[in-house]
């Protein structure tokens, strides 16, 4: 029943239903925060365990996908301190001090405040996670109409207290207090604001520890803290990102439309929440662009080359790269990577898709083979190892020499070329990467520069191997002559030699 079913009522029913639709209501409302609980998904309820085993959580996410919502429920949780009968994620026992973190008073009030009390309209909130009979009283943060510095709410064993704080404020404004619980909304780009949130947590929850939670977008990109969640994680840190498809709210038609309404180089960040790189990202291609089918029946005409990276300490890569040279076509269709493997193992994985397929590598393949006493060089490992390692490291095709007529020259083996050629190929539709290699998409989305332009050489195994392939593919043998012998001779494809020579 409801309050449109009222109309056919006689005066007398009205006067008895009325009120009870009433206290069904208030009671609704009330219990607002344990429905937003129960609706949540896989992902989110995993988040709320994570806190009860972790003192930072970051969810590093998509744009839209629930990730403030799922922080505010679980600050409403602890402001309250009833929590549902099936929550397994921290609990306090005592009334928790808490703090919500923001870009500024306006982000905290829209973002933090608004979802955890409601509207504020002539000094009464309504409408938020928090039943409004629990909110005690609330001190104005000056400057920002309508936000609040501190609200107390009225706890199941208590008082509790949240305030609210900007990073425009910045690290000196959040020092003195020994804090419980803290939230913080998109990532501060002043750094030194995590040390003091640590350092503010270090003796919360009565000596135990505080407990800190992240929920961004990461627009500022691999920063210190994106790096250390991310690369580097200690014990006490745990990290979640999340996109679009682990969301079923963002339907199709949604996620195209956003997807089509943002720049190119924030479709990753903005749709799968990987780290923005900015202007130094490498590759400013979006993964569906150059994504294409596994391959099936490869036609006999094809080329085809192996490249391969060396490593011990760091991932040795193999990648497979086909090339349709009848339409300028190339394909990387098989990717491998692991650390501190011989070349045998590597074989005994390979092998199934690298038989016979000729070898591109680098010149560091003339070096001894790390882990070894012995003094062969490590493309000779690999050569016996089962490897059809080219005779020698990957350069680019001899080019004229014009200090001797007639003559030519090395090409040498130029980084910054590889990366000119194939990005343009990316761009044009010529140069595609089978679904599924998530080794070499994650490579390909990280790829970047540093603020001097230089290259970042991590995370780029995977994606050097692919370039000494493509460098080498004048040696590529046709699918069709894979199991017959071949000498390495030569195929120079004009038109491909012409892309970004400079």
């Amino acid at each position: 029943m409801n309050l449109d079913s009222l109309e056919n009522m006689t005066m007398s029913k009205k006067a008895a239903v009325i009120p009870l639709l009433a206290e069904a209501k208030r009671r609704e409302q009330s219990q607002h925060y344990i429905q937003v609980f129960n609706s949540f998904y896989v992902w989110q309820r995993e988040f709320v365990q994570a806190t009860a085993n972790y003192y930072e959580c970051a969810l590093v996410a998509a744009n839209q996908i629930g990730k403030t919502y799922l922080g505010t429920d679980i600050d409403a949780m602890h402001l309250l301190g009833d929590y549902p009968d099936d929550w397994d994620g921290h609990t306090f026992d005592n009334p928790p001090l808490c703090w919500g973190l923001g870009y500024s008073m306006e982000k905290c009030r829209d973002l933090l405040q608004t979802a955890l009390f409601g509207q504020l309209r002539n000094g009464q909130f309504t409408g938020g996670l928090i039943p409004a009979d629990r909110i005690i009283d609330y001190q104005s943060a000056a400057g920002t109409a309508n936000a609040c510095r501190t609200i107390r709410v009225r706890h199941r064993n208590g008082t509790s207290v949240i305030q609210f704080w900007s990073y425009t404020q910045g690290q000196h404004a959040i020092m003195g207090d020994v804090v419980d619980w803290v939230h913080v909304d998109e990532e501060p780009e002043d750094q030194t604001i995590r040390p003091q949130l640590l350092t503010r947590t270090a003796n919360g929850d009565n000596g135990r520890g505080g407990r800190i939670i992240y929920t961004f977008t990461p627009e500022n990109g691999r920063t210190e803290l994106v790096m250390q969640f991310m690369d580097t994680p200690s014990p006490s840190q745990f990290y979640m990102q999340k996109g679009w498809d682990d969301a079923p709210h963002m339907t199709e038609e949604k996620k195209k439309r956003l997807l089509e309404a943002y720049p190119a180089h924030q479709r990753d960040m903005r749709s799968k929440g990987e780290p923005m790189l900015g202007h130094g990202r490498i590759y400013d291609i979006a993964d569906e662009f150059i994504t294409c089918d596994q391959l099936h029946d490869i036609p006999d005409h094809w080329y085809v080359i192996n490249g391969m990276d060396f490593g011990w300490d760091h991932p040795q890569a193999h990648v497979k790269l086909y090339e349709d040279r009848d339409n300028g076509l190339f394909y990387v269709a098989k990717a491998y990577k692991a650390r501190t493997i011989s070349a045998n193992e590597a074989w005994g994985t390979v092998k199934e898709w690298g038989a016979n397929v000729p070898v591109a590598w680098p010149h560091d393949g003339l070096q001894n083979e790390k882990g070894r006493d012995d003094a062969v060089q490590q493309m000779v490992h690999y050569k016996k190892a089962g490897f059809r390692m080219l005779k020698e490291h990957a350069t680019w095709p001899p080019v004229a020499d014009p200090d001797k007529a007639g003559k030519t020259r090395s090409g040498g083996n130029s980084v910054e070329q590889g990366l000119y050629e194939i990005t343009d190929l990316m761009r044009k539709g010529k140069f595609k990467v089978c679904r599924g290699l998530s080794d070499w998409f994650a490579e390909f989305r990280q790829y970047h520069r540093n603020e001097k332009g230089n290259i970042v050489k991590t995370m780029d195994d995977l994606l050097d191997a692919t370039r000494y392939a493509y460098m080498m593919r004048r040696f590529a043998v046709r699918v069709g002559d894979l199991n017959q012998p071949r000498a390495n001779k030569p195929y120079i494809p004009q038109p491909i030699r012409q892309i970004g020579r400079r």
